[in-house]
């Protein structure tokens, strides 16, 4: 199901899934394995106008570059997932950081799940 940038996308039960950014980010890394160099942050918002809460703990993001480079979730930088479930009404917004190597002006493609076995939102962005 894809989007336009900005767009939401409807994934039904009342609940869309936009990206509100694709920024382009340096990390340093902090915990064994992890490395420092050139990322993206991802910055996605849920917005629930359905009648049930939508759980968000199991939200599935993804990354990649329009020449086929997977971008690798790292957890240096300040990404802050999902958690949790968003209330009828209310907008959850959560953040991945990837690592991409030279990430400013590249198209990539983001896909997102907001939960195990609901449909997966897709979106074209240039990283800004």
């Amino acid at each position: 199901m894809g989007a336009r940038a900005g767009a939401a996308a409807k994934v039904g039960g009342g609940v869309s899934i936009r990206i509100a950014s694709v920024t382009a980010i340096k990390v340093t890394a902090k915990t064994p394995g992890e490395i420092d160099g050139a990322a993206v942050v991802v910055k996605v918002e849920v917005d629930n106008a359905g009648t049930a809460t939508a759980s968000v703990d199991s939200a599935y993001v993804n990354v990649v570059a329009s020449d086929g480079t997977f971008a690798v979730a790292t957890t240096a930088g300040k990404g802050v997932p999902f958690h949790g479930v968003v209330a009828p009404g209310a907008t959850a917004t959560g953040s991945y950081v990837f690592m991409l190597s030279h990430p400013q002006g590249r198209q990539v493609t983001v896909t997102v799940s907001h939960a195990a076995g609901t449909p997966v939102a897709q979106f074209t962005e240039t990283v800004s």
